[in-house]
């Protein structure tokens, strides 16, 4: 039975949430199912904290966290182990994972020793003779962040490593599925000397644990991980609150008829399916060269067939169980629904619970949930084009956000297609899976997409302020 940690305090609940085992369904342990007066005693307590992380200097927020970072690698066996068994995802997605989020603790700190700071000329306004003034950053306050279960240990290093170098106090909802490695971490920050009022970890359901951070008025700042229709939820209760959405994306990949079939194959079997395709990164969508067609599903089938299911902590399985019932459902259920529309399955196309077997499909309707959302399942689907400007243009009316792959050995044809990609990013000859988060992220605001180093992240989760000086005149322009 698993406590929340409500700043600095373990609490329980009148009521116990069980997690489950993605591959066995076993319980793996019980969560307290946190509530409405949860958030509230973590808003009151992380105010407290937000004040004496403003206190710190950067050097001990820095020291706070690099040796978070520490104490994570001394524990990575043991993290990558328990995300296994809360996630499903296979052990060597797991090793990678627990290796993004200390980089990412890591590159924080380092940010903390690189503060910026913009000078701003008064003197360039007729009536700004002998003024001086600069642009600083303070922290925001309370910082609160609902995450996804694919993730969880990335994800909130994310959330929390940026927060912490800016002198925030900061709230987590980890996913219902996988709470444990969270829960786990907060006890490591601690253990690293973040004061113990800057971070509570809720556990619960997700519905009434956001719509509780963002009705709050505590709250600076909602940060959301996860689909289109609860972000948008969020957002629409959140009023005036500064939000930040993270939602639905997938992995596309086109093959020129320059591109590499082999090239290409290889990384769509390799990376389209990681996680179980349960990635804002797996590959949905391939577009190839009509010409080539049957050429390139001849090398992907045997490929694809190839995945091996079973138990995700084994070295040799390559397929990992999706996450609860429900999702082998709802993935089966699309699929069904597609060829009930004409589409044809090429391998695949049924249910081994917990797995969905790695599946290709063709002649996939626009109007099916499979072309137009998000899966986050094992299935891809293949289709033809017989002009290159045309296939981008398709691409860039795709109703999902997409990191695009090209496969092509033509440098024009590179330039040209990353030119008029509308793709949150293009990767030539490369995976869109590529595990490029630690530097770059992709954020939806307000509309708008931005790229974000360590360092622009920490500024979103601060706020400018102005300090200016008035006339100093204490010496003549004769001086000097």
């Amino acid at each position: 039975m698993q406590k929340m940690l409500i700043g600095g305090h373990l609490v329980g609940a009148d009521s116990w949430v069980e997690v489950l085992d993605p591959y066995t369904q076993q319980p793996l342990d019980h969560v307290a199912r946190g509530g409405a007066e949860h958030v509230d005693q973590a808003v009151r307590l992380a105010q407290l904290g937000a004040k004496q992380m403003r206190s710190l200097s950067l050097a001990q927020r820095a020291h706070i966290l690099r040796q978070v970072a520490h104490l994570m690698a001394q524990e990575r066996g043991a993290l990558a182990s328990l995300l296994v068994q809360e996630t499903g995802k296979l052990v060597s997605e797991a090793r990678i994972e627990v290796e993004r989020a200390i980089t990412i603790f890591e590159l924080a700190a380092e940010a903390c020793h690189h503060p910026r700071a913009t000078q701003f000329p008064p003197e360039s306004f007729t009536d700004g003779a002998s003024r001086f003034g600069f642009w600083a950053r303070e922290p925001l306050g309370v910082v609160s962040a609902i995450l996804a279960f694919n993730l969880p240990l990335a994800h909130a290093a994310q959330k929390v490593a940026p927060a912490i170098a800016a002198g925030n106090a900061i709230i987590l909802k980890p996913s219902r599925e996988a709470p444990l490695t969270c829960l786990r971490l907060g006890l490591l920050l601690h253990r690293a000397g973040l004061p113990p009022e800057a971070l509570s970890i809720l556990t619960g359901i997700g519905e009434e644990i956001g719509h509780a951070l963002a009705c709050h008025p505590g709250v600076d700042l909602l940060n959301f991980t996860g689909s289109r229709e609860v972000g948008l939820t969020l957002s629409a209760t959140a009023g005036s609150k500064r939000i930040e959405l993270e939602l639905d994306a997938v992995g596309v990949v086109l093959l020129t008829e320059s591109g590499d079939i082999g090239f290409a194959t290889d990384v769509i079997a390799h990376h389209g399916f990681m996680m179980g395709g349960q990635s804002a990164t797996a590959i949905q969508h391939v577009w190839l060269p009509a010409r080539r067609f049957e050429q390139t599903l001849a090398e992907l089938i045997p490929k694809v067939e190839s995945l091996k299911i079973g138990n995700p902590m084994d070295e040799e399985t390559t397929l990992a169980p999706l996450i609860n019932p429900q999702a082998v459902q709802r993935v089966a259920h699309w699929v069904e629904e597609a060829v009930a529309k004409g589409a044809k399955v090429l391998t695949g196309g049924h249910a081994e619970p917990p797995f969905y077997l790695p599946t290709l499909i063709t002649d996939l309707a626009p109007d099916t949930r499979l072309y137009r959302e998000a899966v986050f399942g094992p299935v891809i689907a293949l289709h033809r084009y017989e002009n290159l400007e045309q296939v981008v243009h398709t691409l860039n009316r795709l109703p999902l956000e997409h990191r695009l792959s090209v496969f092509t050995r033509e440098i024009a044809e590179a330039f040209e297609i990353a030119r008029h990609s509308q793709a949150l990013s293009v990767h030539i000859n490369d995976s869109p899976a590529l595990p490029i988060d630690p530097i770059i992220r992709g954020d939806l605001q307000e509309h708008h997409m931005c790229l974000e180093d360590m360092l622009q992240r920490i500024e979103r989760v601060s706020r400018p302020k102005y300090i200016g000086f008035g006339a100093m005149r204490l010496f003549s322009d004769s001086v000097g």
